[in-house]
């Protein structure tokens, strides 16, 4: 998949590259809003185009990394979170196997409490 982009890349290069030496001598005036550019030739003009296109992809992408690491930090906190619940609920039940809620909670209904221990 890199080798298709390289191409892709190169391509679009070399047709800038292209585009620029025909158009050499053809000078234009950028108007901006209320900026007007000095008379500039095209070929500076598109390379100072692809520059900034560049940056703003750049930083369009450095955003949205940020976000993607965020994002990894959250699912690892709930992945923690999770595993936490699982082993609690594999623990819960071998518990609760080997001493059923009602001998623990309470004793039996039979018994009754005196000062000396437990009688039937």
């Amino acid at each position: 998949m890199w080798i298709i982009r390289w191409i892709f890349v190169t391509i679009l290069l070399l047709a800038l590259v292209s585009f620029m030496g025909q158009n050499q001598n053809d000078k234009v005036i950028v108007h901006f809003f209320t900026w007007v550019s000095p008379e500039i030739e095209v070929a500076y003009l598109l390379f100072i185009a692809f520059g900034a296109g560049v940056l703003v992809h750049l930083l369009f992408s450095v955003l949205k990394q940020f976000q993607l690491q965020a994002e990894i930090g959250r699912l690892k906190r709930q992945i923690r979170k999770l595993h936490s619940e699982l082993e609690q609920l594999r623990n819960l039940a071998i518990e609760e196997e080997l001493f059923p809620h009602n001998v623990v909670d309470s004793p039996p209904s039979d018994f009754t409490r005196s000062q000396d221990g437990l009688h039937t």
